[in-house]
């Protein structure tokens, strides 16, 4: 039985993943558990719009290609729903990357945004900032924009370890509203301590969902929500000896 269990989940993922895809193109919008990480960002960027102050993107140090993939196509993503937002109200942004495959792919995302709008030449280079490749000097660089640029919130959603404490401890001490998300138990036992809306794990992915509400990112939302609660059930059957 047990051998079978990945082969029955992966069923069920794709079941849940048409049913909710048919679903989405008839116009129906499947509501979600609230994410505090994510669902606050709409506002923060009408607030700093109306600031003149940027808003600070961190997307961490994950190389694309490397076993942090995931978390860092994750973080663009999400990074790609807010863009159209900032671009429209006119939000200055700068976007913190600590490894040179993220970088293209961040530019890019707001060349789009911009070339959507009919307007590629505002496009600023500057938006996008390479700041190291080493986790540490990375974390004291974004640190550093902290502390020193006039920044009216910060966002960390990417591939961290311990050093992410540098990054919200400055953020803190300026008293600027944040938002992290982090799936590295590393990070995640730095962030817990931070006064930020923290979304844990897999919440990261999540994401996309709650920020752009693009069909494709919905479904896969629903299908991660309905297979967690299933191995939820597997265990608690499994402990209670019931399985």
């Amino acid at each position: 039985m047990i051998s079978i269990l990945p082969w029955s989940l992966i069923v069920i993922a794709l079941v849940v993943l048409l049913w909710t895809a048919v679903r989405a193109r008839r116009g129906y919008i499947p509501s979600h558990r609230p994410l505090p990480a994510f669902d606050g960002l709409p506002v923060e960027l009408g607030h700093s719009a109306e600031s003149g102050a940027p808003i600070l993107f961190t997307l961490g140090s994950g190389a694309v290609g490397s076993d942090r993939t995931l978390t860092s196509i994750a973080a663009l993503e999400t990074l790609d729903g807010v863009a159209d937002a900032a671009v429209a109200y006119g939000t200055p942004t700068i976007v913190a990357v600590g490894d040179p495959t993220i970088l293209p792919l961040a530019e890019d995302i707001f060349l789009r945004a911009w070339s959507r709008r009919g307007t590629p030449e505002r496009y600023n280079p500057a938006t996008v900032q390479f700041i190291g490749v080493q986790p540490a000097v990375y974390a004291a660089g974004v640190a550093d924009l902290l502390l020193h640029e006039r920044v009216h919130g910060h966002v960390l959603i990417g591939s961290m370890d311990e050093e992410a404490a540098l990054v919200t401890h400055a953020a803190e001490g300026k008293g600027m509203s944040q938002s992290v998300a982090a799936d590295r138990l590393p990070a995640l036992g730095a962030l817990y301590p931070a006064d930020a809306r923290l979304a844990a794990g897999e919440e990261l992915y999540a994401g996309p969902a709650r920020v752009a509400a693009r069909p494709r990112y919905i479904t896969s939302l629903r299908v991660q929500d309905v297979l967690r609660l299933l191995i939820v059930l597997l265990i608690l059957l499994k402990v209670l000896g019931l399985w």
